[in-house]
């Protein structure tokens, strides 16, 4: 996420949610969303439209960062998560590291910082989805639940047409 969030910090499209005090944030052009509680976080400056989105805690401690975007020519799942492994979390311990044929989750701590960031793959891999979270570690056992309700809520994309790039008439019948 970190080396996607360079490219995507931005268009901060939010929809009031039935669940109590939480709202949804929905991209339009990739189609993703995930829920978030508004008591603690609130929209960051965005930099780059279109891509995702950043949020901050209100007391500033935590950063929940969702993205999408087209993968690099030749990058794979396994490739993007090695990378993400040395790039962000190198010397990191790593507490959860699930992954399945389109998505890993990566979860620990380092530096005092926990992290979690869930990353998809769509579209035979050509579009990259994801959301990350970050607080401190001294916060995690209020962070956690944190964690759960973005997880239940989130819903990767189908491309920038929400179709993986078929047209109408392409489409399977």
């Amino acid at each position: 996420m970190i080396a996607l969030a360079a490219l995507v910090l931005g268009s901060v499209g939010l929809h009031a949610s039935p669940v109590g005090a939480s709202i949804t944030y929905y991209n339009q052009k990739y189609g993703f969303s995930l829920g978030l509680p508004v008591e603690v976080f609130e929209p960051a400056a965005a930099k780059v439209q279109d891509e995702g989105g950043l949020w901050t805690s209100r007391d500033g401690q935590a950063r929940l960062l969702a993205v999408a975007a087209p993968t690099a020519p030749g990058m794979t799942l396994a490739s993007y998560r090695q990378f993400v492994l040395q790039q962000s979390y190198q010397n990191a311990t790593i507490d959860y590291a699930p992954v399945r044929d389109r998505w890993f989750v990566l979860s620990g701590h380092k530096d005092g910082q926990m992290f979690y960031e869930r990353v998809n793959f769509a579209c035979d891999g050509r579009y990259i989805y994801g959301w990350q979270l970050m607080y401190p570690l001294a916060e995690r056992k209020r962070y956690d639940v944190v964690v759960e309700a973005v997880h239940r809520s989130y819903r990767a994309g189908r491309g920038e047409d929400g179709k993986c790039g078929r047209s109408a008439s392409a489409a399977p019948r």
